[in-house]
């Protein structure tokens, strides 16, 4: 009777002991399914924030685009009811100075928005996984030609 007593404590013991330890790897497993939720909604909450604030940049170009449009097609009206052809024969002078004062105006404008467009992606650039066969990631390359590199055959 007390061999059978002695052999059904020590199955329970052995059985507890098992019993014990899974409970404490699945508490540790437990913990880090929660510590990895909370990162990813760390992760998601950053996400949309980002994804805010490209949705503002988008519509603040867009409402700048259709500013430039409505700006473009008011000039080319402009030019639609004028003969510039006729009006530079006759005041050379006149259209020369508007002419280049324009010009001058619309190419500020460019690169001012250039600018703005290339400010959206600093710091966003493609990995080199992603970026297979491309070479632009804003920085010239020691090999690459240069606008101010003397032409060649020239």
């Amino acid at each position: 009777m007390w061999q059978i007593l002695g052999g059904v404590t020590i199955v329970l013991g052995a059985a507890c002991y098992y019993f014990f330890n899974e409970n404490q790897a699945l508490r540790a497993e437990t913990d880090a399914l929660r510590f990895g939720m909370a990162q990813q909604e760390e992760t998601i909450n950053a996400l949309e924030e980002a994804r805010e604030t490209q949705t503002e940049a988008l519509d603040e170009m867009r409402r700048r685009s259709n500013e430039i449009q409505a700006e473009m097609s008011r000039y080319l009206d402009i030019f639609a009811r004028h003969n510039l052809s006729k009006l530079a024969a006759a005041k050379p002078g006149l259209i020369e100075k508007r002419v280049n004062n324009g010009t001058k105006q619309v190419f500020d404008s460019i690169e001012n928005d250039s600018r703005d467009v290339d400010r959206l992606d600093d710091g966003l650039q493609l990995s080199k996984a992603e970026n297979t066969g491309n070479k632009d990631n804003n920085k010239a390359g020691a090999n690459e030609n240069q606008a101010t590199d003397t032409s060649e055959g020239n």
